[in-house]
């Protein structure tokens, strides 16, 4: 895995039932039981892959108290088949409800981000997070941004900047907006000379269409997987070594960004 600079990531996709909490973690546990057989070293899952999405009183309820379950299958899915899991909930604490991403790690504690640019009626129901997380895992540097704030360059460039050669991006994005969607995902992976991963929501829910999409993004700008509009998963191997020939190179194709930056233009 790290050693190689190589790492094989899996995405699901799929429509969570905002009153069914238990069938979307028997699903996602299918899922990903299914991605082990490919052997991947890490799965990304959808935002609010649990409950599914939604601000209204009873979803967020739902997510609460399925909070504590799904972190404890993720762990022990994390932990016996030794691979990360990550994916959006709603992480309760001390009191507030923040729209996260939990990042499993085999035999660790769960690591949270909880999403720092919310989007329209999350604003009413979550506290907005205050801190960008990387992590890293097998070697391999890892950032997590969530749905909507794909169209914050900032922070895309931000959790780069700060060595991370993934993007890990779980998203519940509406279909009319597929345009952005299938645009910012791109243009964040070649901007930043990064891997990007997208596991977003599909079909419909009470109040939303959503885009579906799934996709693995090359440092390139090249969509390397994509799950179009259905349920499913897939999986790829990426090698790390490219985002080095992308972000400092300067022949073919690759567009040395990075090597190129103007940082005392930008303090």
């Amino acid at each position: 895995m790290g050693n190689t600079g190589k790492i094989k990531i899996g995405i699901v996709q799929f429509r969570a039932d905002n009153d069914a909490p238990g069938e979307n973690l028997e699903k996602i546990t299918s899922y990903i039981e299914s991605l082990v057989e490919e052997n991947v070293d890490l799965v990304l899952l959808p935002e609010m892959f649990n409950s599914g999405y939604g601000t209204d009183e009873a979803t967020i309820s739902n997510a609460s108290e399925m909070q504590e379950e799904t972190v404890e299958v993720l762990s022990a899915l994390a932990d016996y088949n030794d691979i990360a899991v990550v994916g959006g909930i709603v992480n309760k604490t001390n009191g507030g409800f923040f729209n996260s991403t939990v990042i499993m790690l085999p035999y660790l504690e769960p690591i949270y981000y909880n999403k720092t640019h919310l989007f329209r009626d999350e604003k009413k129901v979550f506290t907005p997070g205050s801190e960008f997380k990387t992590f890293e895992f097998s070697g391999i540097q890892f950032g997590v941004l969530m749905c909507y704030e794909i169209g914050f360059p900032e922070i895309s460039r931000k959790l780069c900047k700060q060595g991370a050669e993934v993007l890990l991006v779980p998203f519940a994005f509406g279909r009319e907006r597929k345009l952005i969607f299938e645009t910012a995902t791109r243009a964040r992976s070649i901007e930043n000379g990064c891997f990007l991963v997208a596991s977003s929501q599909c079909g419909t829910n009470k109040t939303m269409n959503f885009v579906g999409g799934s996709r693995i993004i090359s440092p390139s700008g090249e969509i390397i997987v994509d799950c179009g509009g259905a349920e499913g998963f897939a999986s790829a191997e990426i090698d790390i070594r490219l985002v080095k020939k992308y972000r400092f190179g300067e022949s073919r194709d690759s567009h040395g960004y990075f090597s190129n930056f103007r940082d005392d233009l930008y303090r």
